[in-house]
């Protein structure tokens, strides 16, 4: 099976940003010691992020290289969460907001769900904060190293959700036009 020149760019991108993705998430469990804000060790925040980054974005590479769409959006899933989690977020706590996205608790809120504090809860805890469902987190620092991965990840990261659009566009505006005026072209 011959893979596109956009999913060979892809697979690229998601490669480096995964690199970079973990050495963010190293810095955050031994320098920063992230796992202690959720009540869990070292290694059960590690586990947690394996769980979540190590098997479900893989797939959705897979899942891509193969030109199947729902690859394309795992990957958009991801790429969104690293740009944001990895990356936005972080920018926040260097200007002193410590407070996690907002998007998702307001939304809930204004579905008429309340939400309880979830810092110091277990696994439950590193999965909602991984979605923003936590009152933020304590303040703290990083140091020039994470710094500098966090602002190569959001522009890796940023090309990525680039070309992952483009993907899809490519393959809707394509199938719709075969469907359409019955060129392939």
């Amino acid at each position: 099976m011959s893979v596109s020149l956009v999913t060979k760019r892809i697979t690229i991108l998601f490669g480096v940003s995964f690199l970079l993705l973990t050495l963010h998430i190293l810095d955050d469990a031994f320098v920063v010691n992230e796992a202690a804000w959720y009540g869990i060790t070292t290694a059960e925040f590690l586990l947690g992020c394996v769980l979540l980054y190590a098997i479900i974005p893989p797939f959705g590479l897979w899942l891509t290289r193969r030109e199947r769409v729902m690859g394309y959006f795992i990957l958009l899933l991801y790429a969104l969460q690293a740009f944001y989690g990895a990356g936005l977020n972080h920018v926040r706590h260097l200007l002193g907001d410590f407070r996690g996205s907002q998007l998702l608790p307001n939304l809930l809120r204004g579905l008429g769900i309340p939400l309880a504090e979830t810092n110091g809860q277990g696994m439950i805890s590193l999965f909602a904060g991984m979605l923003g469902l936590n009152n933020g987190v304590p303040p703290h620092t990083h140091n020039m190293f994470s710094n500098v991965v966090v602002f190569l990840s959001m522009g890796v990261n940023l090309v990525l959700l680039g070309f992952l659009v483009f993907a899809l566009w490519q393959k809707f505006f394509a199938r719709e036009r075969i469907l359409t005026d019955g060129t392939n072209a």
